[in-house]
């Protein structure tokens, strides 16, 4: 947090309070205490914060709709991991079926059957947590460029 400064208000002349607003040299050494131990305190914050390493963040790969490697895992921290593919219908999956019932329904079945409008997951080989997710109908109609 930022320092707190005390600007002076400008008090009129011939007022008759102005002396009794003026600080006590008690009240003053009370101020400069305070201060003090306001700036102690946020060296002791920035010190804490200088202390804690950053961490470089591993950019995940895209991932797709078949396994990959990826170069390390967030849950178990192995390196150069493969992952395997979960592809199942989701509620976006059946909401389009159940669409496409209603607005032609000889094809309703075809996003249950087709990949790219199900919900593919990827599980690491090492210790079997979901390490990433592709959404249904995001590669849909996206040609890849390589």
């Amino acid at each position: 947090p930022p320092l707190v400064t005390a600007t002076a208000i400008p008090m009129p002349v011939n007022c008759a309070s102005a002396a009794s607003s003026l600080s006590t040299p008690a009240q003053v050494i009370n101020d400069n205490a305070i201060h003090q131990q306001h700036v102690a305190t946020h060296q002791l914050h920035l010190q804490s914060q200088q202390q804690q390493p950053l961490q470089p963040q591993q950019q995940q790969p895209p991932f797709g709709r078949h396994p990959t490697n990826i170069p390390i895992c967030p849950h178990c921290s192995a390196t150069n991991v493969a992952t395997r593919t979960s592809t199942f219908p989701s509620f976006e999956t059946w909401f389009l079926s159940i669409g496409l019932f209603f607005v032609f329904w000889p094809v309703f079945w075809i996003p249950l059957v087709v990949d790219s409008a199900k919900k593919t997951e990827h599980i690491c080989t090492n210790c079997g947590v979901v390490v990433g997710t592709v959404k249904p109908m995001s590669d849909c109609c996206v040609k890849q460029r390589g």
